[in-house]
């Protein structure tokens, strides 16, 4: 039935080729696609969970979401856990228990800017004039051995990169970026998007791949997914750890403030 009403939208908006379509008539065939907007909208939260293969190693996650921006990614190794996340309003913040003193700290520059857009509920072409972004037709081509069609999406005018859409089941199977280091050089990011899967009757892909100027970077397999289920309060927020002492130097004489005797009363 889906695949039904996709050939008649194409039919409707003319796609005979991909030159034909604009990129606003592409977004809502993606949306029935994927789903459609009613089973979106009732998609609130997710918990997830599986693993990031990194060559040999293999780390497992949590992730737990809920929309519109709201992430919480908990990467578990040997002996400790890592947390990254975001309450969709202030910077996002990561915790690494190897810290001394332990400490949450704020997650900047071109890493912050990437993980609070990763952070968005919904991909990048649904509701995406609303989410600030503006996206251009950019021809066809082929992505990973397949046809696919070709979107410049640019966000908030600030960051770019490209969308490629299969022309058969409208999912996005693949971005590519450009990533600026701070000493001046690029990168070439591919991310691909593979096996998807409905959650909640969203179409959602469980795995991605990613590969940085054309070498393997990383794989994640989402095994599990939980969807609409509730979240432990303050998942998103930063945790604010009390200030560790400050320890005078030894044999620096004198008494500091915290172990000044009590005074006694007369």
């Amino acid at each position: 039935m889906r695949m039904l009403l996709l050939v008649l939208l194409g039919v409707t908006f003319g796609w005979g080729s991909a030159g034909a379509i604009e990129p606003d008539q592409l977004t809502r065939i993606h949306l029935e696609a994927i789903g459609g907007g009613e089973r979106l909208a009732k998609l609130t939260t997710l918990r997830a969970r599986g693993y990031v293969r990194i060559e040999n190693r293999y780390l497992q996650f949590t992730l737990l979401a809920e929309r519109p921006n709201r992430v919480r990614m908990e990467t578990h190794t040997l002996d400790h856990v890592i947390v990254q996340a975001t309450d969709g309003v202030n910077p996002p913040w990561q915790m690494d228990p190897r810290d001394e003193p332990p400490q949450s700290r704020l997650i900047t520059g071109v890493e912050a800017r990437e993980f609070a857009a990763d952070a968005e509920f919904d991909d990048p072409l649904v509701n995406s004039a609303e989410k600030g972004y503006t996206l251009d037709f950019a021809g066809e081509t082929a992505w990973a051995g397949r046809p696919a069609i070709r979107l410049l999406v640019t966000r908030r005018l600030v960051d770019s990169f490209y969308l490629f859409i299969d022309p058969e089941t409208f999912f996005i199977v693949g971005k590519q970026a450009v990533r600026r280091l701070d000493y001046g050089r690029e990168i070439k990011m591919e991310t691909f998007y593979r096996d998807f899967r409905p959650v909640a009757g969203v179409i959602m892909p469980h795995r991605i791949l990613v590969h940085a100027d054309g070498k393997f970077l990383h794989e994640t397999v989402i095994q599990k997914v939980e969807p609409n289920v509730p979240l432990p309060a303050g998942s998103f927020t930063r945790p604010h750890l009390p200030p560790v002492p400050t320890k005078r130097p030894p044999g620096s004489g004198g008494l500091q403030a915290d172990e000044m005797p009590a005074r006694v009363s007369d």
